[in-house]
């Protein structure tokens, strides 16, 4: 007998109940002998697939659509560094190595530091290159198929926090979304993509356990977790976003911290395992900080409140999109300033205004997944990138979303009508996009066409004409990038580099200008061993390769101008 009095058979039928003390299966029999014996009950139809399966498919089906172009796009950019000139994705002997190196220390270059420690990253690299090789549509194809997953999981997920209308609604603008190209266009952007599949599964996963996990379940989610980390440092936030669940869809509030403290216990565990991981490969937590810029205490928060109106207003109004975003820091009182104050403040309203479970996780999701990226310092010399949007935007879409739908309750015909406009816009604007990511003269090209000033894009563009055999184009090319970023070294020795074909003697003038720059670095002494050499000078470049053999006797170099010039020295005695 069950609590309220009520019986089960052995296979869990309900027999009776004790206040009417008579079978329930009787009354229901004679029930069904008043009714005319000409009608039949309809036999329950069997449904072959679940419910949720058809808008799945037809979401995931959305997404290939849009992306289906990029699949003849090569690899642009950081692609050739990370993937065509990377030892450690061609063996899988070098599995040990990807997970004791950072990113950019595949450049083997000394000075060249990077806070990225993404040994998932390579290894999905590895396994790709092992399938198919080094053939770009292979990776494209990937990134696609990706993305459609991603858009599967936002509606999955949205599913738990409102109707299914609005869970399709938020799965379909993820799709189609244009500040998602460079995430799923460019191959490099990969930890974008994984890391939100991953988010996205530990989330669904979390939100379908009724109890608090235990045992096999906080192993599960503690793999998971670590899984997110080595993929992309954004995926520290899989644990706030847990917790955030919990407090604002389960109503449990921070009664959730003590209810479930076993897994997040496990977790913040997992958390200090990956920070030792991570201290052992690159040597310390961010050994990249302030490469690129220098801020100030004021000049820091000035800037990330600009930032953080620039990440709002490219969710909302996808347009003038970038590879490059020119980075200025925020010194005082400017309109930028304002506006963005104006933005943030409305959300914050928001957030108080509303109830909703949905607008309210949404608001805690798109915060909590941007605040990595606000260590302006650290993540390199485009601090405001698109890519970084990828994680935060399915909180966006999930608000958008609600949004429509409680418009759809009162005008349907309006949202309907307004909702389709704003898919196809976004589709239209996704593909028309999709081809700059064909090539780095492509996207250099549209890309230089939108920051015309930005010393980076026009030495950027610089390589990209020396690989056509180009010089002439690239010493314009390279020629601004000095004029707009007149204290970047590696600008000037690329200068000094392609005038070595045409004008030794200028280059000459830019590698002594470039010592002034940057005194006592045994290679730049050797660049300007070179120039005089090539200018006929062979006595001074000796001076200058000994000059670099005293700072790095094993600069190369440095070594085999030497070589050469005392031999050359000697044939003219």
């Amino acid at each position: 007998m069950n609590a309220d009095g009520s019986h089960q058979g052995p296979h869990g039928g309900l027999l009776f109940h004790a206040a009417e003390n008579r079978p329930r299966c009787f009354c229901y029999l004679g029930f069904m002998a008043k009714r005319k014996p000409g009608r039949q009950a309809a036999p329950a139809s069997r449904r072959r697939f679940p419910e949720w399966l058809p808008p799945a498919a037809a979401l995931a089906a959305l997404a290939a659509a849009v992306y289906a172009n990029s699949l003849a796009n090569g690899f642009v950019s950081d692609d050739k560094i990370q993937l065509l000139q990377n030892p450690l994705v061609t063996s899988a002997a070098q599995i040990p190595r990807m997970f004791g190196s950072g990113v950019w220390s595949i450049l083997g270059i000394p000075g060249t530091p990077g806070n990225y420690y993404r040994p998932l990253q390579f290894l999905v690299y590895l396994a790709l290159y092992e399938c198919a090789g080094f053939r770009a549509p292979v990776f494209h194809l990937f990134m696609v198929l990706l993305h459609a997953l991603n858009s599967v999981l936002v509606f999955r997920l949205a599913r738990r926090l409102g109707s299914g209308r609005m869970a399709l609604a938020a799965g379909a603008l993820f799709a189609v979304h244009p500040i998602h190209t460079e995430v799923v266009d460019w191959v490099a952007a990969l930890p974008d993509l994984m890391v939100t599949t991953l988010v996205l599964l530990g989330v669904a996963w979390r939100a379908g356990e009724e109890d608090p996990p235990r045992g096999l379940a906080i192993a599960g989610h503690c793999g998971l977790y670590l899984a997110a980390l080595l993929t992309k440092e954004t995926g520290a936030m899989l644990l706030p976003l847990y917790a955030g669940y919990g407090f604002f869809c389960g109503g449990l509030g921070l009664e959730e911290l003590r209810r479930n403290r076993a897994l997040y216990a496990a977790m913040a565990a997992t958390f200090g395992a990956y920070l030792a991981m991570r201290w052992a490969a690159l040597g310390s937590l961010a050994p990249g900080q302030q490469a690129f810029f220098h801020l100030t205490a004021i000049e820091f928060v000035l800037s990330a409140v600009v930032v953080a109106g620039q990440y709002l207003g490219a969710m909302l109004f996808p347009a003038h999109l970038s590879y490059f975003h020119i980075f200025h820091p925020t010194q005082g009182i400017t309109p930028a300033l304002a506006v963005s104050l104006a933005a943030l403040g409305a959300v914050a309203a928001a957030f108080l205004r509303f109830r909703a479970a949905v607008a309210r996780y949404g608001i805690f999701w798109i915060a909590a997944t941007l605040a990595p990226v606000f260590n302006l310092t650290g993540v390199g010399q485009n601090v405001f990138a698109e890519r970084y949007l990828y994680l935060p935007s399915v909180g966006f879409c999930w608000m958008a979303a609600w949004a429509w739908d409680r418009l759809a309750d009162y005008r349907r015909a309006w949202a309907m009508a307004a909702g389709g406009i704003l898919l196809l816009a976004c589709a239209a604007g996704s593909v028309t996009r999709n081809p700059d990511w064909r090539d780095d003269y492509t996207l250099f090209q549209v890309t230089v066409r939108q920051a015309p000033t930005s010393g980076w894009l026009h030495n950027w563009m610089a390589g990209v004409y020396v690989e056509r055999r180009e010089f002439d184009r690239a010493l314009s090319e390279e020629r601004l990038a000095v004029q707009y970023e007149p204290r970047a070294p590696a600008f000037r020795e690329n200068l000094g580099n392609i005038l070595l074909v045409s004008d030794p003697r200028a280059a000459v003038e830019e590698f002594q200008k470039l010592l002034a720059l940057q005194p006592g670095r045994a290679e730049y002494h050797a660049d300007l061993g070179i120039a005089l050499e090539a200018a006929g000078d062979p006595g001074r470049a000796l001076v200058e390769y000994q000059a670099a053999l005293q700072i790095s006797p094993a600069e190369r170099e440095a070594q085999e101008g030497y070589r050469r010039v005392m031999a050359r020295l000697r044939q003219m005695r």
